[in-house]
C-alpha cells in the first residue's frame, strides 16, 4: 500500500476505513410471521459495504494545504457490496440473570457472523463467514 493512503491515527483509521466497515439492517422474522415455527432469536439481515475506497468521493489524496495530490489510485476499482445473511438476536433468548440479559445487550449491537450471500460488481457469492 503506497505510503499516506490509509490514516495514520486510530480515530482517523477507525472512521475513513471504508473499505472495514458493513452496516446492518436486522428484522426478526416471528416479527412478520408470528405463526412460524422458526425460533423466536432468527432474525435475517441485510448489509451494504464498499471495497477499493481510498477516499470518501474517489481514489485521489490531496494535501489539505496546498491541493498537491499525494497520491493517485483510480486505477483501483471502487465498488458496492450488498449481504443477505441470517443474524441472532440474542435478546430473545430467554434467561432469569440480569446479568446475561446485559450482556446480551451488549452483545447484540454486533452482527454474529454467519454465512451470507453476497452481491458485488454484478455476480452473487457465498461467503462463509460475514459480520
Amino acid at each position: 500500500m503506497e505510503e499516506g493512503i490509509l490514516q495514520h491515527s486510530f480515530q482517523g483509521r477507525l472512521l475513513k476505513d471504508y473499505n472495514g466497515q458493513t452496516y446492518w439492517l436486522s428484522a426478526n422474522i416471528r416479527s412478520f410471521f408470528p405463526k412460524t415455527s422458526l425460533p423466536a432469536w432468527l432474525n435475517i439481515s441485510i448489509g451494504y459495504g464498499a471495497d477499493g475506497m481510498f477516499g470518501g468521493y474517489e481514489n485521489i489524496g490531496r494535501n489539505k494545504t496546498d491541493g498537491t495530490i499525494t497520491f493517485n489510485r483510480t486505477d483501483i476499482k471502487r465498488y458496492r457490496q450488498w449481504y443477505l445473511s441470517p443474524d441472532v438476536d440474542l435478546t430473545k433468548i430467554k434467561t432469569n440473570s440480569k446479568l446475561l440479559r446485559a450482556v446480551f445487550s451488549a452483545l447484540n449491537l454486533v452482527k454474529f457472523p454467519a454465512p451470507a450471500l453476497e452481491f458485488s460488481n454484478g455476480k452473487l457469492m457465498l461467503k462463509p463467514l460475514a459480520f
